[in-house]
């Protein structure tokens, strides 16, 4: 009874000391897959302020336009909800083997992810967490982007060098696209014109022209680049280059490399501050999180979460803070 109520009053002073917080930090959270957990971190202050275990291996995290936290835990072949606000896991459900990315559609009624080990996508209902359909889309899918009008979930396949692009509301496989390279993420820009896909193996990012689904551009980025993002404002396209333990930005517009932002050991994840100033990135093999400053390009802060950070998020796509933040 005393360890209990002692374990109690702890996650009581944590959770108090979170909300007396200053209600305009930036709250991001790390899927940390070797260290199973997820790291809370108010990221003006540089600190981590929490840690939420209970997990094996979760691979990417996801901050739901309904303010909720989703991952994919790959190992128990589970998706996962969490309430960031309480610090605490909500729900498990099964999804494929092997689960990597998950995503929710922006009318926030159905939650996507990819299986990389069964070849498919899980569509999971938001409302009940019960698996509405699986689709098979290819070998070894990976990332997962939606479309802004939520028709279309756009899938990287490792294996079968494509993008998978899924009608949601069909609820089938409606095009792939050849890529030539193992597929690692996809990206849609803000506006919804064009996909943006890593090239694993050539270090190259492709500019997929969502209307006529053709390779429109190949951009050279660094060595095995990994998950990649367009600003919410949609000027910047950046890379995470993991080998080359650096970012490379371009301008979205002219499709023109403006630099290469050296960071941690193997960048990895990307998200950003729903204003655009700022790119939260995950460095896997130093264990930390580079904050960016997307006015000067520069690293401002790196912040130590728990062990081997993979996916991130931050508050984009939406912008919720939970109460009392």
């Amino acid at each position: 009874m005393g360890i209990l109520r002692a374990s109690a009053l702890a996650a009581l002073f944590t959770l108090s000391c979170l909300t007396s917080d200053l209600a305009a930090a930036t709250w991001v959270y790390t899927a940390n897959e070797s260290g199973g957990s997820v790291s809370v971190i108010d990221a003006d202050a540089g600190k981590k302020r929490a840690t939420i275990r209970g997990l094996r291996a979760p691979h990417n995290i996801h901050l739901g336009p309904d303010g909720m936290l989703y991952l994919t835990d790959g190992p128990a072949n589970q998706a996962v909800k969490i309430d960031p606000d309480k610090l605490r896991i909500l729900a498990r459900w099964e999804v494929g083997r092997g689960p990597a990315h998950i995503f929710m559609t922006p009318d926030q009624r159905l939650i996507v992810n990819t299986n990389t080990e069964s070849g498919d996508v899980t569509i999971t209902d938001a409302s009940t967490l019960q698996p509405l359909t699986t689709i098979p889309i290819g070998k070894s899918p990976h990332g997962i982007a939606i479309s802004p009008d939520g028709k279309f979930a756009y899938v990287a396949n490792l294996g079968s060098k494509d993008l998978a692009v899924v009608d949601l509301g069909a609820r089938k496989l409606a095009a792939t696209i050849p890529v030539d390279d193992a597929a690692v993420q996809a990206w849609v820009e803000p506006q919804g014109k064009f996909v943006y896909v890593t090239g694993l193996k050539t270090g190259q990012v492709f500019k997929i022209d969502a209307a006529s689904r053709k390779v429109v551009a190949r951009l050279p980025v660094g060595k095995l680049p990994a998950q990649l993002g367009v600003t919410p404002d949609g000027k910047y396209l950046i890379s995470c280059d993991q080998e080359s333990a650096q970012l490379s930005i371009y301008d979205a517009a002219t499709d023109k490399l403006v630099k290469q932002l050296p960071l941690g050991k193997w960048t990895h994840g990307i998200s950003f501050s729903p204003d655009s100033k700022y790119a939260f990135v995950t460095n896997t093999k130093s264990d930390d999180v580079s904050v960016v400053d997307l006015g000067s390009l520069t690293e401002v802060k790196r912040i130590k979460v728990g062990k081997g950070p993979n996916g991130i998020a931050a508050s984009y796509p939406n912008t919720f803070q939970p109460s009392g933040k």
